[in-house]
């Protein structure tokens, strides 16, 4: 499904203009994603980010994901960009919160790439404004369940190509890394070597290329 389609069915529904330009930031931020990972199918990406919302027509409740799904399934789209639209909510919801939030049974968790990058795109966009993951995370420990944070954190270094830097023992400590890297937007793992003579940090987000070279500056003072 092209853009111009996908504009159309949002339009047919009676979607809200706000919620056009907010799923227009999605999709430009979910394409910047997709760019990166070989695997994804980006056509499918851009149609799921524009239709994402499409549920907001009738509900702006938690249950809009499955409503769009609903309009998505009797216009006869497309079942992969179906299942974006049905499976964007926070992280995922597994079958046992989404019991919880009085959803119809079944697990709503985003398995493919192109599910997974829409899924943590709308995490990273407010109404029309990127936010950072930090500030996706602090909004997801006030709101979220333990499971639910742990899989966006997850998300976000499976969607996001990693930058590594090798660094040497005495740049590997995760007090000053974190100190380096401060509230840039990213997420980080390090590896240590087995024998403690340093480590490989991969780091993940929009932030990654200037995080990495500022790691490699610490790794060679």
């Amino acid at each position: 499904m092209k853009s111009k389609e996908a504009l159309a069915l949002l339009r047919k529904y009676g979607v809200s203009e706000s919620v056009i330009r907010h799923v227009k930031m999605v999709r430009d931020y979910a394409l910047e994603i997709a760019e990166q990972n070989p695997s994804a199918d980006v056509e499918l990406v851009e149609a799921g980010a524009l239709l994402h919302d499409i549920g907001r027509a009738r509900t702006h409740g938690i249950d809009h994901a499955v409503v769009g799904a609903d309009i998505l399934r009797r216009e006869g789209v497309d079942d992969r960009i179906v299942r974006i639209a049905e499976r964007h909510v926070g992280a995922g919801l597994t079958r046992a919160e989404a019991v919880d939030l009085g959803l119809p049974p079944g697990d709503y968790l985003p398995e493919t790439i192109e599910e997974k990058i829409v899924c943590h795109a709308d995490n990273l966009i407010g109404n029309t404004e990127r936010i950072t993951i930090h500030e996706a995370i602090r909004t997801a420990q006030e709101r979220w369940t333990p499971g639910a944070l742990g899989r966006l954190v997850a998300m976000h270094c499976e969607v996001f190509r990693p930058e590594t830097v090798r660094l040497g023992k005495g740049a590997c400590s995760m007090a000053t890394m974190d100190e380096v890297l401060g509230e840039m937007d990213v997420l980080f793992r390090c590896c240590h070597d087995a024998g403690g003579g340093g480590c490989t940090v991969s780091v993940y987000g929009h932030d990654a290329k200037k995080a990495a070279a500022r790691l490699d500056r610490l790794g060679h003072r």
